[in-house]
């Protein structure tokens, strides 16, 4: 057994700063915010950074919740008894790792913003953005691992896969 951080469901964590981040949970939901991104049908409508920023952080919030209801109603099914204050303190706190996945493309977007790129540019610099997340995520999961070599570039190579997947959904969707 490893001496790593664990969160209650016993997936293995990082500490970042003092916060303890759950990979599984930022690359799901990473995975999630980009697959909105690219079916997001709107983008010329929105003027504002605030307009887009919501395109942003709604599904993120949604996810939040959703896993937040999920799990809640999973302890009252395991439990079989009502949650106690700190059960629902800890259950709402763990919502936090689905929530740092707006972080970067909220980032790029303020970044686009004042920059020359348009709405599209930004966009994709978005899109790309998640693609690099999820390889990078990919590539601190192998290297604790113990992978090396072509093994560590094909782990992270497979985040890449991943996202251009996602990207590729675009095509298919919304093939104009």
């Amino acid at each position: 057994m490893s001496d790593e951080p664990r969160d209650r469901d016993d997936r293995e964590v990082l500490r970042v700063g003092g916060l303890l981040v759950s990979i599984e949970r930022l690359v799901y939901a990473t995975v999630v915010l980009m697959s909105v991104l690219v079916v997001y049908d709107g983008w010329a409508d929105l003027t504002t950074y605030a307009g887009v920023a919501a395109v942003i952080i709604g599904p993120i919030l949604a996810l939040a919740v959703a896993h937040l209801f999920s799990e809640v109603f999973d302890l009252h099914f395991r439990l079989q008894r009502p949650l106690t204050r700190a059960e629902w303190r800890e259950v709402s706190l763990d919502q936090v790792h689905l929530l740092l996945a707006a972080v970067p493309p909220l980032v790029i977007l303020g970044l686009g913003w004042i920059s020359p790129l348009d709405e599209r540019s930004t966009i994709a610099v978005l899109l790309w953005t998640g693609v690099l997340t999820l390889m990078a995520l990919s590539l601190v999961a192998a290297r604790r691992a113990g992978l090396r070599g072509w093994r560590l570039a094909l782990a992270c190579l497979s985040g890449g896969v991943v996202g251009l997947i996602v990207i590729s959904l675009q095509i298919v969707l919304k093939p104009h």
